[in-house]
Parts: structure tokens; C-alpha cells; sequence
């Protein structure tokens, strides 16, 4: 497996700014691919959020000097003064789906250590956009077929099966491994 890359200081500092306010954050998105073993370019910073807890989130950004730029099943956010820091997605999940990433987060490399998604969370996120997001769906499959490939002894084929079956769709599974 290739080696992990350390997180941005400013990714850093928001995690624990959002930690201290009381808002706990799990890392998600590119990042979260490059931990499990695919180094790729990532253009933003991806953070899972309770959705409970949208409101006081979206008020601590805009007091960071962050402004929201589109709202939905995530809000991004771009700095007012800083354009060298990427846009900032807060990704809102339930409560039980927050307390399930949690629970099964990582951490990732020091000394900026954050809590990370875990990879079978990471790839049910991620076959659950391939299944939403036909504009994504390139991306997201290379990051699937990669982050599988690199962990090989982690997530079997039939448990990766059963995961495209509740996540995506049956087809999946073929899509990213190849027909068997």
C-alpha cells in the first residue's frame, strides 16, 4: 500500500475547532481515499456532519469567515479571504448513520491526526453515489476499484457483493471488479 498523506493544517484546525464547539466531524471524500491507499488529487475537503446539527455547523463556517456556496445533502463552503484554502463540504447524514462512521473512523496519520472514515464506510459513501450520481460515476468507481484492490484482505467478494446489492445496485459489484 502506498503511503498515507498527511492532512493540511487548515483541515486540521477546523476539526478541532469543530471538536471544541461541540460538533464532532469524521473526514471523508479524497482524503479519506488516499488514507486506504489511493493517492489521488482531491480539489476540496470532505467532512461528514450530523444532520441534526446543520444550523450550529453552517453558523460556526460563516463565524470562520467560510461562505456558503450551495446547500442540500451537503453544504460547501468557500474561505471570503483565503482563496489557498479549498472548498469545505459538509456532508449532513442522520444520526445513525453518523454514530455508525464513527464508530468505525480511523484515525489518520500524525501528527495532524483527525477521525477518518473507515474503509467499509468509506465504500458504501462511495457506492452509494455511484448510484445517485451519474456525473460522478467515473470518479467513484476508480476510487472503489482502487481502494479494493489495496485492500484485498479487508473486504472479501462476497461481503463486497452484499455491500453493492444494499448500497448501489447489483451491477456493481461486475463494474468494479469485472464480470466473474
Amino acid at each position: 500500500m502506498e503511503p498515507k498523506r498527511h492532512l493540511p493544517e487548515f483541515a486540521y484546525s477546523l476539526f478541532q475547532r469543530f471538536a471544541d464547539e461541540g460538533v464532532p466531524l469524521v473526514l471523508a471524500g479524497g482524503w479519506a481515499v488516499c488514507f486506504h491507499g489511493y493517492s489521488r488529487a482531491t480539489l476540496d475537503i470532505d467532512y461528514i456532519c450530523r444532520r441534526d446539527q446543520h444550523d450550529s455547523a453552517c453558523r460556526l463556517m460563516e463565524r470562520l469567515g467560510f461562505v456558503r456556496k450551495s446547500d442540500g445533502m451537503a453544504s460547501r463552503f468557500k474561505h471570503e479571504l483565503d482563496p489557498s484554502i479549498p472548498f469545505t463540504d459538509l456532508i449532513w447524514v442522520d444520526d445513525e448513520t453518523f454514530r455508525v462512521m464513527a464508530e468505525t473512523a480511523v484515525s489518520s496519520p500524525e501528527p495532524l491526526s483527525v477521525s477518518m472514515l473507515g474503509l467499509r464506510s468509506l465504500v458504501a459513501m462511495k457506492l452509494h453515489a455511484l448510484k445517485d450520481g451519474a456525473t460522478r460515476e467515473h470518479k467513484d468507481l476508480l476510487d472503489l476499484r482502487k481502494i479494493i484492490a489495496r485492500n484485498p484482505r479487508q473486504i472479501g467478494h462476497d461481503e463486497l457483493r452484499l455491500m453493492c446489492h444494499r448500497y448501489a445496485t447489483p451491477e456493481a459489484f461486475d463494474q468494479i471488479l469485472g464480470p466473474s
